[in-house]
């Protein structure tokens, strides 16, 4: 059996004991309730808004992002795109979008996104022809370079959509992928 001197004494770890022991206590008696206890943090996926992630265009994305979850979700070319308030095109090399223009297979494609927009705070990639078409949303935080490299799966020929919210605009770039071996089968 160890001796008590084998175990250092920890100023940090006792208090911590002593906390969690008397919340038990409270709790264990009734006088405080697991959510009084919990409420200030936040849940894993607690802000998630399904909308966002189940549109099925660039103006479904932009309208759930605002909150907006009773336009109608239906896909439609960003050729012939609507119109969205706060929805435009960005400048030239202000928001740009590297990604092959073959890809041989669509199951792993590499795209880099990077926002040269002041105060960018968003970054999503979204390729068209997919059934779930957004790929990814970055939330950028104000200290961290908007620039984002990941590998996504391409369905089929598509237009890749790299949209990013500014000022509480949203600007998008387009650049088309002509993919061999489609990257969503079945």
């Amino acid at each position: 059996m160890p001796d008590r001197d084998d175990f250092p004494a920890d100023p940090a770890r006792r208090d911590a004991l002593r906390v969690a022991s008397a919340l038990a206590l409270a709790v264990g008696a009734g006088l405080l309730k697991p959510a009084e206890v919990f409420a200030a943090a936040r849940g894993w996926g607690e802000d998630w808004n399904g909308a966002v992630y189940s549109a099925k265009s660039l103006e479904a994305f932009v309208l759930a992002m605002r909150g907006d979850t009773t336009t109608p979700n239906t896909s439609r070319s960003v050729v012939n795109r609507g119109k969205v308030p706060g929805l435009g095109p960005a400048k030239e090399g202000e928001l740009l979008l590297d990604a092959p223009e073959l890809a041989e297979n669509g199951t792993n494609v590499p795209v880099t996104v990077s926002s040269l927009i002041p105060n960018t705070d968003f970054i999503a990639l979204i390729a068209d022809h997919n059934p779930n078409p957004v790929c990814v949303g970055f939330n950028v935080l104000p200290v961290n370079e908007p620039t984002y490299s990941v590998r996504i799966k391409v369905a089929e020929t598509s237009t890749l959509v790299a949209v990013a919210r500014a000022n509480g605009q949203w600007f998008y770039t387009l650049r088309d992928i002509t993919v061999m071996i489609g990257g969503c089968l079945g």
